[in-house]
């Protein structure tokens, strides 16, 4: 699918984040004579982080030509024949909407799947907003990264790693949101133990997260492991992490080579998503060779479609 030629719907969103885009350039001329304080709430504020982070990771997907279609008579983003440069500018709009103190709606859904998140993200931004900021504007960002980056074809990777930040984030600002318990009568002081209670044991070095048949798709259970990963390499002072793609022996030992490269980059995006330094991670994939459960030619094995994350120092 080419981006936003092949949705009239997107199209139509499209012309009216760059109308809602001039408008903000029109208000923040007008007020450049002002006092120079801070525009907007810290809401809108982190927004127009988020997605000028956005904007930017969007200007260096690879270049790939959009189709012309009926609203680019219309579209202020015609000048632009790449899917990078108008989801930048899509992006670039919505910041230049939050730096006016505006809140940029979240993107329109194109499926029911994509229905039912942005319903319940909605509602989660609207209870978490203003006591939570970040955690909401992390959340909305997320959202509509996973909805734009999904009409490019070629930002498919990119478009699955916002899912499963998103599939984090939104969890997180519910929980956060979450009323927190009435207080419950004071509890006697323990009595002392005899002796100190014995020394946990060390946190793992290694982790695993797992795979349908065929997919490079982190399911939302795995997130957990990711969340582990990431307090155990801040808290162990680790500077190197190790993510190695693996698959069972089912089909071609080529198409399985690079089944477990995607495996081991979609792991990747997730960590930096959760707040990894990419330049700490490295990743391989090893297809078929390193089986955690020996079997024969063309079996499928769970225990063997599998990403092994390692902690190095």
């Amino acid at each position: 699918m080419r981006l936003f030629a092949a949705s009239r719907g997107q199209g139509r969103r499209l012309i009216m984040l760059a109308a809602a885009g001039i408008l903000a350039a029109g208000l923040a001329a007008c007020s450049s004579d002002s006092d120079e304080e801070t525009t907007g709430t810290p809401f809108t504020q982190a927004l127009s982080k988020d997605y000028s982070d956005l904007s930017g990771q969007a200007s260096a997907l690879p270049a790939e030509a959009a189709e012309s279609s009926f609203f680019d008579s219309l579209n202020p983003f015609s000048s632009s024949d790449t899917s990078s440069d108008m989801l930048a500018k899509a992006f670039t709009t919505k910041a230049e909407l939050a730096d006016t103190g505006t809140e940029p709606e979240a993107e329109a859904a194109a499926n029911p799947a994509q229905a039912a998140l942005r319903a319940r993200l909605v509602r989660a931004v609207a209870a978490g907003k203003d006591q939570f900021p970040a955690q909401a504007a992390r959340a909305q960002a997320d959202y509509d990264c996973w909805v734009l980056y999904g009409t490019v074809a070629s930002a498919a990777a990119a478009s699955q790693a916002c899912k499963t930040a998103l599939d984090s984030s939104i969890v997180r600002l519910e929980t956060a949101a979450r009323p927190a318990p009435a207080p419950s009568a004071p509890v006697p002081a323990p009595v002392p133990a005899p002796a100190p209670a014995p020394a946990p044991a060390a946190a793992p070095a290694s982790f695993q997260v797992f795979f349908d048949f065929d997919s490079w798709t982190l399911k939302a259970e795995q997130l957990k492991v990711l969340d582990d990963v990431i307090a155990t390499a801040r808290s162990g002072g680790q500077a190197n992490i190790i993510i190695v793609g693996h698959t069972d022996t089912s089909g071609s030992a080529d198409y399985n080579q690079k089944l477990s490269v995607k495996r081991a980059n979609v792991v990747v995006e997730a960590l930096v998503q959760m707040g990894a330094r990419r330049e700490a991670l490295h990743a391989s994939g090893v297809g078929e060779t390193d089986l955690a459960m020996e079997t024969g030619d063309n079996v499928k094995e769970a225990k063997n479609r599998r990403t092994v994350i390692s902690l190095q120092p």
